[in-house]
């Protein structure tokens, strides 16, 4: 299993739903995207969507509605497609618990 850690720019917008600060991904490596009505490129780490509690993804389903006013349905199925990002800038760094990424 692989974290990112919120810095306190992250904790100002993410806290609420990750209040120990650690946040799962899926990779420790970070990638450029396109965000939507964000330049430039960002990098990001990939949300591991599957580790969050049900809590948290309700929670981060709401809090991306009411920032965007897209619908619940269409960021979850969006979500579904192309995963969630979690942008670089708002982390001190990433751990991981994978030790085969290092031999």
């Amino acid at each position: 299993m692989s974290w990112a850690y919120l810095n306190s720019e992250g904790k100002q917008h993410w806290g609420d739903i990750f209040p120990d600060g650690k946040v799962p991904i899926q990779s420790i490596i970070e990638i450029p995207a396109k965000l939507k009505g964000i330049r430039p490129t960002q990098k990001v780490y990939m949300v591991d969507w599957q580790k969050l509690t049900t809590e948290q993804q309700l929670a981060t389903l709401e809090k991306l509605t009411k920032l965007s006013g897209t619908p619940k349905a269409e960021i979850f199925q969006e979500i579904q497609t192309v995963g969630l990002p979690l942008r670089e800038k708002y982390t001190d760094g990433c751990a991981t618990s994978r030790m085969e990424l290092f031999f």
